[in-house]
């Protein structure tokens, strides 16, 4: 199975980290070169960054592109693919767990981490080892470890024709894919480690999660307004469904498996 991760030149420290987990759980990375925000015209962010709930920034325009362009790849192989970003710590149960996954048919998408937010599954799960996956109705959040089919891929990829959205929201936002969730999870990224008081080994900051102020109500908003509009009364049907069997609830973890493994890890904390 192919496992990419997404990195930027310019973050040594990050690479240097995936290289590190790489290695300790004797699995094969490799790099894919992220799109970086300076390389994108003004032109075109505002030619793809306009189709969702507000403007995309560059961070993000950046971002989605990246993974746009690691799904181009995996559309066209004969297996998942494993798509991660720098600054996720997976857990050990990986390395046995990989050739379970690619057993699986009937699959788009299996979601590996754990945001530590609530989404919409289903009620009972599928054993897979020692572990389990789920059926995810609605998700919004995380995309730093899922694997994908080819299926997906190609899912994903005609649904880019409608434009952008921070890659997390595009995913999982997309109805066609059939969609499961691991448990307990096997990847998280590191602000959310340490948000749960697991000490990073490297920095966390991000361009990408900085807050933003609301989006004013104005004539040119007003597209924006209504799709963010949209999604709120899609929502509301999810929590319908609630009535007919399916959950709303956090991916279950298991902190000691994000635990710092080597005494590197425990040198840069």
């Amino acid at each position: 199975m192919r496992i990419v991760y997404i990195n930027l030149d310019r973050a040594t420290d990050r690479r240097a980290f995936m290289e590190e987990q790489s290695a300790a759980l004797g699995l094969r990375f490799e790099r894919c070169p992220a799109v970086q925000a300076d390389d994108i015209s003004d032109e075109t962010a505002y030619a793809l960054g306009r189709a969702w709930e507000r403007p995309l920034t560059k961070p993000e325009l950046a971002c989605f592109l990246s993974h746009e362009a690691v799904w181009r790849q995996a559309a066209s192989a004969n297996e998942p693919t494993l798509i991660l970003e720098d600054d996720v710590r997976l857990a050990g149960q990986l390395t046995t767990l990989l050739p379970r996954f690619a057993e699986l048919t009937d699959v788009d998408l299996v979601n590996l981490e754990s945001f530590d937010r609530k989404r919409f599954v289903a009620r009972n799960g599928r054993p897979l080892g020692d572990a389990t996956i789920v059926r995810v109705y609605r998700d919004k959040s995380g995309s730093a470890a899922y694997l994908l089919w080819p299926s997906g891929a190609q899912k994903l990829l005609a649904h880019v024709r409608l434009g952008a959205a921070p890659v997390d929201a595009f995913i999982h936002s997309l109805k066609r894919l059939v969609s499961y969730q691991v448990e307990p999870a096997l990847a998280m990224q590191l602000h959310i480690l340490k948000a749960r008081g697991i000490a990073p080994p490297i920095s966390v900051g991000s361009t990408i999660q900085v807050s933003r102020q609301r989006l004013a109500v104005t004539p040119d908003n007003l597209p924006f307004h209504v799709r963010r509009l949209t999604t709120q009364v899609k929502l509301a049907g999810d929590h319908v469904m609630r009535l007919f069997g399916r959950r709303y609830r956090r991916t279950r973890v298991d902190d000691g498996d994000f635990q710092p493994r080597s005494a590197a890890d425990q040198s840069r904390s």
